[in-house]
Formats: structure tokens, sequence, C-alpha cells
């Protein structure tokens, strides 16, 4: 055999890929390696997303192309949005009901309920179903389908290795984050998005993952599309006189209207496309929104696509880049152009995206801003005769998507690459945070998360939403929890907790508004004639809307075992949120969740801010066997909410006896304590 060569066998392409997957999955699985593998699957992603986002542009582009003439005829118009809107609505209903409004919101329901698990087809099904829609002349955007088709990338990836739900969310938000990137050239505005609006909360490693993803989806889009900015001004933008902040504080707060705007009109288009599938079925309600936009287009074809690439209608040059430009002018019929272009765009937008189309609100938004802040712009030229309607104009798409959106950091930072002009920071700040800080007064949630908490799932976290982040309080609270009248005497304070086992009290007026919280403590200790005076007036509350966790993390936070319940608007008390409460809300949650949900939460609910529950069984020899719950030293900010006990759930009380056998549902910030205290020997039943 000397001399003698043995032929090593020919591997094929199959098997090459098989050892190939083989060998990451054993390096995943290597202690201390998954951080470097997890860098590469980000830089996949964004690769893989990047190649997409160019496909995306590149589809609409054609089919804009072949579907339309050069001009297009009126009749056109009319027609091709309704045809296309019967296409998407087939699609969107049949093969990719993730993508109906635009994906954002099915992104973040997918991470927050499956732990960013998307079905396989979704990449190429959204894909296909917003390129017909923007093809067709769909009043709308793409970064919303881009952010689900880069997500959904991300999770098909992350299945070719073992990895967890923590590193799995992490390409998923890389995913979005590369979508955002390469749709808009904006590596910086896609990682904050991912973070801001998906609220993905990705800290250390994980955040590497979602910079690599944005970084290299930008960077592969650039090399396919090109490295022109989307939106070039035919000049530096600047701040001239300081006084012209006083202009851009304006902008901010008309930003707000613009914001809500939005928010109602595509609650309400929501609700009549609702109505009318349930009457013609999904796609002719996804026509008949491109028929609503096909007739306001006769008016006004600004609010044809997405504003950045439009149907060949004649005289129609990229809307947002004309007001950049001023191109308009800066008359009074410019401006009141410009109001009418914002109105139409957002009517248009509402209803598309209401119906259920596969495009999505980010471009729409930039586009109306801009219309504000050309409207704003021309109204102060008289007065500031120095002052740059384009500036303003830009400033204006920033401050209206941040406001909508609820993401200031985003909107600051994806109008700077989008315009590459860094001159406008002071009034960017400036508008942005006015109006989201007043957005924030008047809406409260951005119109991602309100769609997401219409779903059922309330994001009360970044991290995740764990079993009472789905029941909301006014679910379980008690309804008809007695209360005590604030001009009541001592007399008959003394009557009533005499009569009552409760601890506490709410305090109201004769509308029923709440006072204050008057415990047996206070009735006590403090001086004063009526319980108005003795009660405590800055009390702890929720509202019914809230997530039974905030309930319970302020609970632990005072050490209370109930909470009043209080409408915002009225101030009315409507309830009272207990112990009890909560157990019934746990199991309800339970019944709830999915079964990746229910595998994490029957051993330990996620952190709450530093308090977390646990299930501790009592056995025999326990320190705590045959001791009253009042006897027991527990530790501080420590709540008992339940006592399981032969198959029931037992309400504890001070002088509940505890038992061999019992199982505990505590509340603690220190759980190690709790289970030392109870078990002794550190061994819990979970």
């Amino acid at each position: 055999m000397n001399g003698l060569r043995v032929p090593r066998p020919v591997l094929h392409g199959w098997e090459l890929t098989r050892r190939g997957l083989g060998a990451v999955r054993r390096r995943a699985q290597a202690e201390g390696t998954v951080d470097g593998v997890l860098l590469g699957l980000g830089a996949a992603t964004g690769l893989v997303t990047g190649a997409l986002a160019w496909v995306l542009i590149s589809t609409v582009e054609l089919l804009q192309h072949l579907l339309w003439t050069d001009p297009a005829p009126w009749w056109q118009i009319v027609t091709i949005p309704a045809l296309g809107g019967l296409v998407v609505g087939y699609l969107v209903s049949r093969v990719v009901p993730e993508a109906a409004g635009g994906g954002v919101v099915s992104t973040m329901e997918t991470l927050a309920l499956r732990g960013g698990a998307f079905r396989r087809r979704v990449p190429l099904g959204s894909l296909a179903a917003t390129s017909v829609a923007l093809g067709t002349g769909a009043s709308g955007g793409r970064e919303g389908p881009i952010v689900l088709i880069g997500g959904s990338v991300g999770s098909l990836i992350g299945r070719l290795v073992p990895i967890g739900e923590g590193r799995m969310r992490a390409l998923v938000a890389a995913g979005a984050a590369a979508g955002i990137g390469a749709s808009f050239n904006a590596p910086i505005g896609g990682m904050l998005f991912a973070i801001e609006v998906l609220q993905v909360g990705v800290r250390g490693g994980a955040l590497q993952v979602v910079v690599v993803g944005s970084v290299v989806g930008s960077v592969v889009a650039r090399q396919l599309v090109g490295e022109d900015l989307i939106f070039q001004p035919s000049r530096n933008l600047a701040l001239g006189d300081p006084i012209e902040l006083l202009v851009y504080a304006l902008l901010g707060l008309l930003a707000v209207v613009v914001a809500v705007g939005f928010q109602r009109g595509e609650r309400a288009a929501s609700i009549a496309s609702r109505w009318l599938r349930q009457r013609i079925g999904w796609p002719a309600t996804v026509a008949t929104a491109g028929l609503v936009v096909g007739l306001i287009a006769l008016l006004v074809p600004e609010v044809l696509g997405d504003g950045e690439s439009v149907p060949p209608v004649a005289g129609l040059r990229e809307p947002i880049q004309a007001i950049l430009d001023v191109e308009q002018g800066t008359t009074w019929q410019a401006a009141g152009f410009l109001l009418v272009l914002l109105v139409a765009k957002l009517v248009a937008t509402s209803v598309t995206v209401g119906a259920g189309s596969s495009v999505g609100s980010l471009t729409p938004m930039l586009l109306t801003g801009a219309a504000l802040g050309g409207v704003v712009g021309t109204a102060a030229l008289p007065i500031l005769p120095a002052l740059d309607p384009g500036a303003v104009a830009t400033v204006g798409m920033a401050a209206v998507f941040g406001a909508t959106a609820r993401a200031p950091l985003t909107a600051i930072l994806i109008v700077f690459e989008l315009v590459g002009d860094y001159e406008l920071v002071l009034p960017l700040m400036l508008a942005v945070g006015l109006a989201v800080f007043l957005h924030d007064r008047v809406h409260g949630d951005g119109i991602y998360a309100t769609n997401l908490r219409r779903r059922g799932v309330v994001l009360g976290r970044p991290d995740d939403v764990d079993v009472l982040q789905r029941v909301e309080v006014g679910e379980v609270m008690t309804r008809d929890h007695p209360t005590i009248p604030a001009d009541a005497d001592r007399e008959e304070l003394a009557a009533r907790f005499a009569s009552s086992r409760s601890n506490g009290f709410a305090v109201v007026d004769d509308r029923g508004q709440l006072v204050g919280v008057l415990t047996r403590r206070d009735a006590a200790e403090r001086e004063g004639a009526t319980a108005g005076a003795l009660c405590t007036r800055r009390a702890l509350t929720v509202a019914p809307n809230d997530p039974v966790f905030v309930a319970v993390r302020r609970m632990a936070s005072l050490d209370v075992g109930r909470v009043p319940v209080v409408d915002p608007a009225s101030r009315r008390m409507v309830g009272m949120l207990r112990r009890e409460d909560v157990v019934r809300a746990y199991q309800l949650g339970l019944s709830r969740g999915t079964a990746v949900q229910q595998r994490r939460n029957t051993a330990q609910l996620r952190d709450l801010t530093g308090v977390r529950f646990v299930e501790l069984a009592i056995e025999s020899g326990s320190p705590v066997a045959g001791q009253a719950v009042r006897d027991v030293a527990w530790p501080e900010r420590t709540v008992l909410t339940s006592v399981s006990r032969d198959g029931e759930v037992v309400v504890p009380r001070g002088d509940t006896i505890l038992s061999p056998g019992d199982v505990l549902v505590v509340l603690a910030s220190d759980p190690d304590a709790v289970r030392a205290l109870i078990v002794g020997d550190g061994h819990a039943h979970l």
C-alpha cells in the first residue's frame, strides 16, 4: 500500500450544504461561541433583506412601467388601483394575512406572542402583495412590508441553528432594521426603528446583531439600487435667525393634529372595512379602497403611490422632493394646495391601510409632514422673509412621523439620513420633542402600539408579554367594591371598619370621583374629622385598560394588597383590583397564552422590574407549616397572592393557616429569601 492514495469521496452541493449547516449548529452549541454565530446570522439576515428590498423597489418600478401608459389617462387612474386592490386583497386574505395593514403590527405581535417565529411563506408572499399594491398606485409606503419581510427573513435564518427565543427575537429585529436601512438608505434609522418602534428591548450582544443587520442591509441595497440619497434638497438647509425656532415650535404643535388624524383615520377606515368585508369579502373590500384612492387621485394625483416613486401621471413629480425644493412656490395658493394634499394623502392612506392592503404608513407620514411644513413655512414668510420653507418641510416630516409612531429618536435620525443634512439639529429636536410630548398627553400610544393593543396585545415592557400582560385590569377587577363617602365622620368610619374585614376603602366624593384611600391605620393615627381629611389623597391608581402586570408592579412597589381602578377621563372610580383578582388574571392569562408562553410561564413569570412571581410548595417540616399568614416573617416587598390546596385556589387572609402540601404563589423582590423562608433547603417546586 506504500504510495497508494485512496481517493476521497466527491461531495455534491447538497451534501456540502448539509455538512456546513451541521458545523454551524455544532458551533452554535459550543460554549462561548453563540455570539459569533449570531453575528454571522445577523449579517446573513441583512444580506438577504437588502437583496429583497432591491427586488421590491425594482418590481414596483417594473409594474408601474408595464401597467401605466405615459401619461396615464383618467380611466387608468381610477381603475388600476381598484384592480390592483383586488389582487392584493386575494393575496392578503389567502396567502399572507400578516401583510394586512403594512406588517409592522404583525411583526410586533409575532415578536410578543410567538417569539419571532414567522411562517415560511411570509417573505415572498409579502413581497408579492406589496409590489402589486404600490405598482398599481395604492396610497401607502413600503416600510411596513419591508419590516415584515426582513423580520421573517431573520426568523427563517434563525431556524437553521438551534437558538433560543431571545436570539431569535434579535434576528427578527435585525431583519426589520435591515429592511428600514435598505429601503431608505438609513442604517442608523433602521436600528433605532427596531429598538424604539418594535420595542424589541435588545441589549448587549443582541444589540450588536441589530446593528450588523441594519448596516449590511443598507450597504447591500446601496450597491444594488445606487448610492444617491432618497431625497436630495437643491440647497443647504439650516436654521437662520434663532427667532425661527418659534415657527418650528408651532410646527411641532400642528404635527400632533396630523398624528391624531392618522390614528383616528385608520381606526375609522378599519371599522368600515370590517363591516364591508363581512358583506363582499376581503378582495372586493381592498378593491373598493383602491377605487376610492383613484377617485381622490383624479383631483390630487400626488396621493398615488408612496410619495417617492409615483405612477407616470402628466405633470406629476415625486411630491416629497418637490415640496423640499419648494417647486410649488410660496404663494397663498401654493399653501392651499399643500393643505389639500395633506388632507387627501391622509384620507387615501387611511382608507388603504384600514382596508388591509399590503402597504405601510411611514412614507405617507413623511409626505404629510412635508406638506404641513410647507404650509407653515409659507404662512410665516411675510413675518420672517429669510425663512426657508424647504427647511420647515424637512422638519415637518420628522415631527409628524415622530408623533404618529411615538418614535422621536428614529424620526430625527432617519430624516438626517434621508436628506443628508445635519444643519437642522436644533429645529428637529425642538419640533419632534414638542410633538411627541404633546401627543403623549392627547393620545398616549403611537399608531403601531395602538393597533397592537386592538389585537389584544399590550406591550408594557420592551422585553416580552407575560401572562399578566395579556389581561387588562377591567376584565378582572371587582366592580362593586364598597367605598366610603368623603364626608363620612369618624363614627361612621368606625362602624364601617368594624363591620368589614377589609383593611382599607376608597374614598369618593358625591360624583363618584376618587378622593383617596383610607386604611385602618390611617383612621387610627391621623387627625381629621372626615374620611376626606384622613385619607391618602395622592393614592396609587390604575386604569381599566392597563395590563394587570402594571397594577401588580405598582402594588408590589408600595406593598399594598389592592389598588383603585379609575377611569382616566372622568376620574370616577369604577372598581378595585385585589389580590384575589390578580390570581384570576393569572389563570385567565394562562388560558389565553400560546403553547410557547405556557411553557415559559408555568414555572415563573418574567421579571417585573425587580419583582417576580414564584410558586413554592410547603413540605412537611417547613418553618412556615402550621403558622398563620400574619405570623410569618415575610421579607420586605413580598405579597402572598394565593394558596393552592387540594386542587383549589384559596385566597389567603391573615388567619389562613399554611399546611404541608400547600403551593404558594408569591410576588417577591427577593425570591431566594422567600424560598429560604418557606422551604428551608432551597428546593422550590416550580
